[in-house]
């Protein structure tokens, strides 16, 4: 595996992980209840979301997925342009 292809594959991990634990704690500051209480096992805060944290989840879907199809193409296009050369 090329440095670069692990590099974007730790990226889409740490936005999706991160990101998301970021985003249960401020939905659940939003509710008044401790930022634990969202991490719970199996107790998923999904039907009460608004809008905006939606977005959010769309928006940590689309970057990390992002990362990790450059981690997939990334190797590909290199050889293609080697070969080119």
């Amino acid at each position: 595996m090329m440095i670069v292809q692990l590099l974007f594959v730790v990226l889409a991990a740490v936005t999706w992980l991160i990101g998301g634990n970021v985003l249960v704690a401020h939905h659940y500051r939003r509710l008044g209840e401790p930022w634990w209480h969202g991490f719970r096992p199996f107790d998923f805060p999904f039907t009460n979301f608004n809008r905006r944290e939606w977005a959010i989840v769309a928006l940590l879907a689309f970057v990390s997925l992002s990362f990790m199809a450059l981690a997939t193409f990334l190797p590909n296009v290199a050889h293609a342009l080697a070969v080119s050369n």
